[in-house]
């Protein structure tokens, strides 16, 4: 298989509670500003030989619910996925519609270029980053353009009440499938120092403390 025919590999980066839940109203239940930095930081890139742009692909509600001002997440290609092919995203730069997962893995492998992007940018990682049903997809349904082959997971310790959005009961080491990654390979991997262990955080939208960790998996074999 030649590298262009290779699969594209996908890192999901998610935050969820014990019991799964990532959302509540197409939004997150919680407010946690320094993980925010650390999905900012993490799907930007800091490798040491990162030349190019990281690659978010998204669903359309995903996309809805980062505010305005903050659209296109800065910094990254950013690719949303909608049945909607006349969904307007305006004139925002490296951000580009796709139909399906698959059709937004493709795009990327060949990324057009815009009157605002003339030239193209070289592609690194990519990142899906929600919302429940693109995760699920990525995790359960195999396709010969992508492997998702890891999990940013920021395992919230407290559990949020009236969620309706939860991510598939992953990862699990039960079946020899994935693989908790050390602290150590984690930082390898981002390229900069994660903070270990439990991290305790106010919930700005006015709950209390939230204890979070932050861990890596890898997917070990396809079940």
């Amino acid at each position: 298989m030649s590298s262009e025919m290779k699969p594209i590999p996908l890192t999901l980066i998610v935050a969820a509670t014990p019991s799964h839940a990532i959302g509540r109203s197409s939004a997150l239940p919680w407010r946690l500003p320094k993980e925010m930095a650390y999905f900012a930081r993490v799907t930007k890139g800091e490798q040491p030989e990162q030349d190019g742009l990281n690659a978010v692909i998204m669903g359309r509600k995903s996309w809805e619910g980062i505010p305005e001002r903050w659209r296109p997440l800065q910094g990254r290609i950013n690719v949303v996925v909608s049945r909607q092919d006349t969904f307007d995203l305006g004139d925002a730069p490296h951000s580009h519609l796709a139909s399906s997962l698959p059709s937004a893995v493709s795009l990327l492998s060949s990324i057009p270029s815009t009157p605002i992007s003339p030239t193209p940018p070289k592609l690194n990682r990519t990142f899906l980053i929600g919302g429940a049903q693109l995760y699920s997809h990525g995790l359960t349904i195999p396709h010969p353009s992508y492997t998702a082959d890891r999990i940013l997971l920021t395992r919230l310790k407290t559990d949020f009440s009236d969620c309706d959005a939860f991510l598939p009961p992953v990862p699990s080491a039960t079946k020899g499938e994935w693989k908790q990654a050390s602290h150590k390979e984690l930082c390898e991997w981002v390229g900069w120092e994660v903070p270990e262990g439990d991290r305790t955080e106010k919930d700005r939208t006015g709950g209390g403390d939230v204890v979070y960790e932050f861990q890596m998996w890898t997917r070990e074999s396809r079940a």
